[in-house]
C-alpha cells in the first residue's frame, strides 16, 4: 500500500497529493531546503521530517523551536496512522495510507448523474481492477472507515454528520463549534479534501451556533466559507447550500451576495436564494413521536401532536413518573418536577435538561442549541424539534 500526504491550504482551501517514497527514506518538512516546503518564519527551516522504517512511516521533529502537532498534540516521534493530521502555521499535511489510480473519466461519467448504480458499478469495477481500494469502498452497504481520513471523532462528537448514497456522500453538515483540534474553516477545508465529498448535494455549514456571535462574526465566517467553496476542489452536483437557521432574518451584506454570486456561478446546479442565505425559521414546535406505555401525557396547548413553543415550553412530571406534562412558560407549576425546558435564546432555540434521563438524539443531553429534526427523549417518551 503506497503512502501520500494531502496538503491542504487553509487561506485558499487548495489540496494537493504528495507521494511518499516507496523504500526507507526521509521526507523533510520545513521553510527551505526541505522536500516539502511551507513558506512561513514560524516553520523551521527544517522543521520535521517523515520517516520509513521497516514498513512503516513516522514522524519525527527535528528540534524545532515550535514544535511538531500532530492531531492537535505536541510530539517529538511518533508512527503514524491513516488519517493522522499534521498543523503547520495555516497548512494542513494529512497523512493517507491508500492506493489511488488515476480514473479522471470515469469520475466524470460519474459526476453527469451520481444517482444511477450502474456508472458507480462500472467506475468501482475499473477501480478494484487498478488496484484502489475506494472501489471496494463503493461496493460496499457502508463506509470504510479508511475513507473518512481520521474524522471520525467529530462525527462521534455530532460536529460533523453524514449521509451516504451508494459510496458517495450526499447530504453534510458542519456544526461549527469552538474546538482545540480545528477551526470551522479547517474542518470545512478537512471535508471538502475527502474523495467522496467530491458528489455533495447538500452542504450545510451551521453558523447559527447556540452560543452566539455578532452578525459581523456571521457575515466573516460566512465570507470565510464561500471563498473556501471558490477556490476548493470542483463539487459538480451541488445543489444547496445553508449556513443554518436563525430566529431573527440576518441581511446577508453585499459582499456576501457578491461572493454568493461567484459560487452560484461556479457551481450551476446550487440554487441556493440569496433572499434565503440564512433562513430564518418560522414557527417552531416539539412534536410528540412517541409515548412510553403507561405514561399520562398531557399538553394542552398541542395541536395535532405538535406543541407550538412560541417562546419555550418545558416537560416536566407531577404525582409520579408516569404522569408528564408539557406547558407554555407562564402556566402554574406548583408540585412539578422539571424533565428539561426548551426556550428562545435569540437567535435560537436551546435545550437545557434539568434532570438526568433526559437524551438528545440518543445521547445523554447537555445544554446545547436545537437543530431542527433533532430528537429529544425523556424515558421513552420521544419528542422532535421542528421549525417551519
Amino acid at each position: 500500500m503506497k503512502a501520500w500526504v494531502r496538503r491542504i491550504e487553509i487561506d485558499t482551501f487548495r489540496s494537493t497529493m504528495i507521494e511518499l517514497p516507496g523504500v526507507a527514506a526521509s521526507v523533510i518538512v520545513g521553510r527551505a531546503a526541505a522536500d516539502i516546503v511551507i513558506d512561513s518564519v514560524r516553520v523551521a527551516r527544517k522543521h520535521c521530517a517523515f520517516v520509513s522504517d521497516g514498513g512503516r512511516w513516522r514522524i519525527e521533529d527535528l528540534s524545532s523551536s515550535g514544535g511538531t502537532f500532530l492531531n492537535g498534540r505536541r510530539v517529538q516521534r511518533h508512527t503514524l496512522t491513516h488519517g493522522d493530521t499534521l498543523w503547520l502555521d495555516g497548512t494542513l499535511l494529512v497523512f493517507l495510507e491508500l492506493s489511488t489510480a488515476v480514473s479522471a473519466d470515469f469520475e466524470s461519467h460519474v459526476d453527469s448523474n451520481p444517482d444511477d448504480p450502474t456508472r458507480i458499478r462500472v467506475w468501482a469495477d475499473w477501480l478494484l481492477e487498478h488496484g484502489d481500494q475506494f472501489g471496494e469502498h463503493l461496493l460496499s452497504p457502508t463506509p470504510a472507515d479508511w475513507v473518512l481520513e481520521g474524522l471520525h471523532p467529530l462525527l462521534a462528537d455530532g460536529r460533523l454528520e453524514l449521509e451516504w448514497k451508494s459510496g458517495l456522500i450526499h447530504t453534510a453538515r458542519i456544526r461549527c463549534i469552538n474546538d482545540a483540534t480545528y477551526s470551522d474553516v479547517e474542518l470545512l477545508a478537512r471535508f471538502l479534501s475527502l474523495r467522496a465529498a467530491r458528489w455533495t448535494r447538500e452542504l450545510t455549514v451551521d453558523l447559527s451556533t447556540w452560543v452566539m456571535p455578532s452578525a459581523s462574526r456571521i457575515h466573516q465566517e460566512a465570507s470565510a466559507v464561500l471563498r473556501g467553496l471558490l477556490n476548493g476542489p470542483q463539487l459538480p452536483v451541488l445543489e444547496r447550500l445553508s449556513f443554518g437557521y436563525f430566529t431573527e432574518a440576518i441581511e446577508p451584506s453585499s459582499l456576501l451576495l457578491n461572493l454568493l454570486g461567484r459560487v452560484r456561478a461556479r457551481f450551476p446546479k446550487l440554487t441556493t436564494d440569496p433572499s434565503r442565505f440564512m433562513r430564518p425559521v418560522g414557527e417552531a414546535t416539539l412534536t410528540v413521536i412517541a409515548v412510553e406505555a403507561g405514561v399520562d401525557f398531557h399538553a394542552p396547548q398541542a395541536r395535532n401532536g405538535r406543541i407550538p413553543l412560541g417562546s419555550g415550553v418545558w416537560v416536566g412530571s407531577s404525582g409520579g413518573p408516569n404522569q408528564l406534562r408539557a406547558l407554555a412558560p407562564g402556566v402554574p407549576r406548583s408540585g412539578v418536577f422539571q424533565s428539561f425546558v426548551v426556550r428562545q435564546e435569540s437567535p435560537q432555540w436551546c435545550l437545557v435538561p434539568m434532570q438526568h434521563g433526559v437524551s438528545l438524539n440518543g445521547r445523554p443531553a447537555v445544554q446545547t442549541r436545537l437543530l431542527p429534526g433533532d430528537v429529544i427523549d425523556v424515558r421513552g417518551t420521544q419528542f422532535r424539534f421542528d421549525v417551519s
